[in-house]
């Protein structure tokens, strides 16, 4: 091709492109027409020939009586105007005797004349946290020294109505508030798209296999944000380890896929430096000693546009293998009509998790032998999510009544046991008996029906697999009106006795290529090979290493770093001997940090590796037992940080001896 003919090309590319320009304009102002407005960019729309106005809670008759008071079971309608405006600011502050009104106060927002409401969450969840109120100063929401703030835009058309809902069980004797908005002289724009917040709750996220979804909904917005409040059931922050994931418009794989979720909350490693507040995102709340969590993310210079639905969920723990409270509060725009809100819980559900019971606790009822007749199993839904199944067994019995529980089927040696019981006005003494422990001593008084701390008996032992437990009403404090007995489950947990007698060598190389690529596993070393106590064997950097002797220590008490040098990417073995008189197989737990095989008389019978943290009992198998002594090769693997491993044997009938120089 010429020159000329280029030019030619170039001049007729030019021509063409721009009679395509205003085609292509034309579309995409036709498809805008159908976009939803964005809210946070409409500032001078609401200002432009507005007037701003105040409602608020001031004392119309001039005095300094600048409160509403709100009867029990009330609905006090705090705002009614027409529009169209824009709310631009809410205010409030709260004087309430009950503890948990955070979450028993509710805000509704109605708007246009909508019968359904598109806000409805706890008051407390709406500004930032539903534990407490929690000094912070987020951008939008926020708790600033008493008082509660909201600078979301909240556009309307015709009608703006909120309502707040006294479900505390006590009158409100103060309620202060101040809701600023625009008064438009202008229709507002085009597919203005209206705001919206919804509540939700899992108190137990025990589903492994669906994550939590914290907002579905269907039309054309804005997704803006989650206020989230967590805690644990067992005191950990490892439900951090979730992701969240973001469907928008019926992806089957979500646009949006995180790497934990103190990284969707713009931090990371757990939160390591604490509580702060920015303004599009910050930690609100951290309590170490019972895991709770509260956190924000507004996605206000990041707004997640959908044009059909957006399905907003959170992975509770990796793999949602985490047991969690899971609340949130989502926030999103998006243009009429929406779908009804989910129904909101009743109070008694929305209270705070304050004494968790954790899985694999063993309801009361289903193992109550005898009891005086006035007994039931008791719906505790009313006062909170505390109660195992929201239920108890309570015994209306007299002074020296007795009642037993019994819990069959147990193989270990002994067990640490863990009362959850009630206290109230109605309630009396305890005296909790076993067979071979002392007896507990428990007062169930309390002036309001109140989940008890749990209460522990410490290293029980079965009798015949069996483990009975004897409770007798002792009599009652005088101010208690009777000698009720609430008992909501029982949590056994074995007393473990870990192998902490061993032979260690190490450390042997480990290379990788990733987290998940690590080959030092699967390497065979020397002491796959043979066992010789006296030898030396070369090992990482070209150091000769040798057996050590550990005894008395397990897990991370064991401290291997101490003893293995370097300890990241290498390579363990551990080694002790089993002594059995008859063939016979026996329950063997192990947990590691990291990776881990282990060999029974030179066979392997169990391989994992990943990245973990170890734990007492992670894994379960049997080992089959030969009459005699029996080789036990561990093999522990780490990648980075901690390295550690738990192993025992469950001895179901006592006949063993553990000892890594197979000494009887």
């Amino acid at each position: 091709m010429t020159g000329t003919q280029i030019d030619l090309k170039i001049k007729e590319f030019r021509i063409l492109l721009t009679s395509l320009i205003p085609l292509v304009l034309l579309a995409c102002q036709n498809r805008a027409s159908d976009y939803p407005v964005n809210p946070f960019n409409a500032g001078d729309t609401y200002i432009s020939g507005s007037k701003l106005l105040q409602v608020s809670s001031f004392d119309t008759t001039g005095g300094n009586n600048d409160r509403i008071n709100i009867h029990v079971g009330g609905t006090e309608e705090i705002f009614n105007v027409s529009g169209p405006g824009v709310i631009t600011r809410i205010w409030i502050t709260i004087d309430s005797r009950d503890p948990h009104f955070l979450r028993r106060i509710l805000l509704r927002m109605y708007w246009d004349d909508e019968e359904n409401p598109s806000v409805e969450v706890p008051v407390g969840d709406f500004f930032g946290c539903g534990f407490q109120f929690q000094h912070h100063l987020a951008q939008y929401t926020g708790m600033s020294s008493g008082g509660y703030y909201c600078y979301f835009p909240m556009p309307f058309a015709k009608n703006a109505r909120i309502e707040v809902v006294n479900d505390t069980g006590e009158e409100i004797y103060a309620f202060y508030y101040h809701i600023n908005y625009y008064r438009m002289n202008q229709p507002l724009p085009e597919n203005m798209p209206y705001f919206h917040a919804q509540w939700k709750r899992d108190p137990r996220t025990d589903d492994r296999d669906n994550n939590y979804v914290a907002l579905q909904a269907k039309g054309k917005g804005y997704f803006v944000g989650v206020n989230f409040n967590g805690q644990p059931y067992d005191g950990g922050l490892w439900y951090l380890e979730g992701d969240e994931m973001i469907y928008v418009d019926n992806e089957e794989f979500p646009s949006i896929y995180g790497t934990g979720f103190e990284d969707y909350f713009t931090s990371g490693w757990y939160f390591e430096n604490g509580e702060f507040s920015a303004p599009f995102h910050g930690l609100v709340l951290k309590d170490d000693s019972s895991g709770r969590i509260t956190a924000y993310r507004h996605h206000v210079p990041d707004a997640i546009p959908f044009y059909d639905s957006i399905r907003v969920t959170f992975e509770h723990g990796h793999g949602n293998e985490e047991v969690t409270d899971f609340s949130t509060t989502a926030f999103w725009y998006q243009t009429e009509p929406h779908q009804p809100l989910e129904t909101m819980p009743e109070a008694g559900l929305r209270i705070p998790l304050q004494r968790p019971v954790p899985s694999g606790a063993i309801e009361a009822e289903a193992v109550l032998v005898n009891a005086p007749a006035d007994n039931a199993v008791k719906d505790m839904t009313a006062y909170g999510v505390d109660w195992s199944g929201h239920k108890q067994l309570e015994v209306n019995g007299k002074k020296g009544e007795v009642f037993n529980l019994s819990i069959p089927g147990l193989i270990e040696a002994a067990y640490d046991v863990d009362l959850y019981l009630t206290k109230g006005p109605d309630y009396g003494q305890l005296k909790v008996s076993t067979a071979n422990g002392k007896p507990v001593f428990f007062e169930g008084y309390h002036e309001k029906i109140h989940p008890a701390p749990k209460v522990r008996i410490s290293g029980i032992k079965p009798v015949d697999k069996k483990l009975d437990l004897t409770f007798e009403i002792t009599g009652k404090t005088a101010a208690s009106a009777g000698h009720k007995a609430g008992i909501d489950a029982i949590h056994l947990t074995p007393v473990r006795r870990f192998i902490d007698d061993w032979y260690i060598i190490g450390p042997f190389p480990n290379p990788r290529e990733s987290d998940y690529l690590r080959f030092g596993l699967d390497s065979v070393y020397a002491p796959e090979t043979e066992i010789d106590l006296k030898k030396e064997y070369l090992g990482v950097n070209d150091q000769y290493v040798s057996w050590q002797r550990i005894t008395g220590q397990a897990g991370y008490d064991m401290q291997l770093w101490r003893h293995i040098d370097p300890y990241e990417l290498v390579v363990t073995y551990a080694l002790t001997y089993i002594y059995s008189p008859e063939d016979q197989q026996v329950p063997f737990l192990i947990g590691t940090d990291d990776g881990a095989k282990v060999f029974l008389n030179d066979e392997q019978i169990y391989r994992f590796l990943d990245v973990r943290i170890a734990a007492p009992d992670q894994d379960r198998l049997s080992l089959n037992l030969k009459k005699g002594w029996n080789k036990l090769l561990i093999k522990a693997e780490n990648n980075f940080g901690g390295y550690a491993f738990y192993v025992r044997v469950i001895d179901v009938n006592k006949n063993l001896i553990v000892n890594a120089d197979r000494r009887r």
